[in-house]
């Protein structure tokens, strides 16, 4: 098979489907499909710091969004960039399959990712140096971790991990990663 990645998948402009991703990663990839809360001043938007990838159907952007969070991700990620700055160069170039952006079972578990992590989000109020007062949704992924892992099992599946292997992945830097929470206002 002829290598894909992440940009093989794009769509070739905006659209309503997209997953909305933070520059700043710490333990946690913060990707969301549609926007987190996020609001200045009263007025809702997007998180300063934001980056989107476009898709064509909600499918797509459930499956690349379910590889974003996953532990994989994270693995590859500290792999390959200065582990704090995830840039669309990183994430555009993860290896990805047709299989994997069409796996409905992927598509699904992001989904029931996204309804818990919103329903374990804590609603944050700050005051910035310049006066705005910025209200945002603090997502604490550690406690999503077993939906993370069945994510993970899935990538497993398709990229041929043996139970090692994927044991590595799923408890890659975990006593950092459940100790240490990174929030989504980064």
């Amino acid at each position: 098979q002829h290598s894909q990645s992440v940009e093989t998948h794009l769509a070739s402009g905006q659209t309503v489907h997209f997953v909305f991703y933070q520059e700043s990663t710490q333990y946690w990839v913060k990707a969301t499909t549609g926007l987190p809360y996020y609001s200045k001043n009263g007025s809702e938007g997007a998180p300063a710091h934001g980056r989107y990838l476009y898709f064509d159907s909600s499918e797509k952007a459930n499956a690349v969004c379910a590889v974003l969070n996953s532990s994989l991700f994270y693995v590859y990620f500290i792999a390959y960039s200065d582990c704090f700055h995830l840039s669309d160069g990183i994430t555009i170039a993860f290896p990805l399959t047709s299989a994997i952006i069409a796996d409905t079972n992927l598509a699904a578990a992001n989904t029931l990712l996204m309804n818990d992590l919103k329903s374990n989000a804590e609603l944050k109020t700050i005051q910035t140096r310049d006066g705005d007062r910025i209200e945002y949704a603090e997502f604490f992924a550690s406690g999503s971790k077993p939906i993370i892992d069945r994510i993970d099992a899935l990538l497993g599946q398709h990229y041929g991990f043996t139970v090692e292997e994927l044991d590595f992945i799923q408890n890659y830097d975990i006593k950092y990663r459940i100790g240490a929470d990174d929030d989504a206002s980064d």
